[in-house]
């Protein structure tokens, strides 16, 4: 009964209609993101200036992320959103609601400096000996990698007072660091330590890979890996697996179509030589009429 249906061309035609058709509503709405955070990096744009370095500028950019989703937290946090795009979760979500508290902060903040080709990672906070407790963000300026937390609009600056400090500054001097932290801060997040990828989350696949990782190009590295940042682009990732799914089932519906229309009959099987042979005879039949109506 199933295979019927799925050798069926009316339901290979709703199928691929079906499938065109989400493939558009994704390209749209990662069009509509892009602009999005494009419009954010114009305003960030105009407030740089000419002898800002790359320190300034990532502060820059975490303090319009910190403006935007203040105020939409306060409004947006006790909401319940549900629907195809709370079901999604792109970052656009995220932007517009900051329901994800710091999460949704790190997640912003990552997705604004990859516009401007930083390499950077989420940082997975320990706080009391708890992963992922709190999440900051760490972007690699120059040939270090230094932390923002945008929910509290908060870096650090090093003793010598020109640089920004990483997480394992502040981790290694916490007693000096934080007397920077704003009054709202929480005393909890005291930088014990981090993790850039939960690899337990998925069992047996992500510990798995990670073990394939270790071995190919090192513990370290693989250590440093965060996997979510990968996956800021949920509507372009959406589109390209569908993409993958509509070329198959397209192909599928020609060979169906030309089994139907051409080669109905069982004893003439649809093959490459026989199609071959089809498109001749057509041609030949094309020749030949031009010919006698000359």
């Amino acid at each position: 009964m199933i295979r019927r249906i799925f050798r069926s061309l009316y339901f290979l035609t709703f199928l691929n209609g079906f499938l065109l058709a989400t493939l558009i509503y994704f390209q749209m709405e990662a069009s509509y993101e892009q602009k999005l955070f494009k419009a954010i990096q114009f305003h960030v744009d105009n407030k740089i200036k000419f002898s800002d370095g790359q320190d300034s500028l990532v502060v820059k950019v975490m303090h319009a992320c910190n403006a935007l989703l203040t105020e939409r937290q306060s409004m947006f946090s006790s909401q319940e959103m549900d629907g195809i795009k709370a079901d999604l979760h792109p970052t656009s979500l995220d932007l517009m609601t900051a329901q994800g508290a710091c999460g949704s902060y790190a997640l912003v903040l990552t997705r604004l400096l990859k516009n401007y080709d930083y390499s950077v990672r989420i940082a997975q906070m320990k706080v009391n000996g708890v992963y992922a407790a709190h999440n900051v963000v760490e972007v690699k300026t120059g040939k270090s990698w230094v932390v923002l937390d945008p929910l509290f609009n908060l870096y650090f600056i090093k003793p010598s007072g020109r640089e920004l400090a990483s997480f394992a500054d502040v981790k290694s001097n916490w007693g000096y660091y934080s007397k920077q932290v704003p009054p709202s801060y929480d005393p909890g997040y005291r930088y014990e330590d981090v993790r850039y990828s939960n690899w337990g989350k998925i069992p047996f696949l992500l510990p798995a890979t990670k073990k394939i990782l270790d071995l190919v190009i090192g513990k370290e590295k693989a250590d440093s890996i965060s996997i979510r940042t990968y996956f800021l682009r949920t509507y372009d990732l959406f589109f390209y697996a569908t993409l993958l799914l509509l070329i198959p089932v397209f192909l599928y519906t020609i060979k169906r179509l030309i089994q139907t229309k051409i080669f109905p009959q069982a004893n003439i099987p649809l093959t490459y030589s026989n199609l071959i042979r089809y498109i001749k005879a057509r041609l030949t039949h094309k020749q030949l009429e031009s010919s006698v109506n000359t």
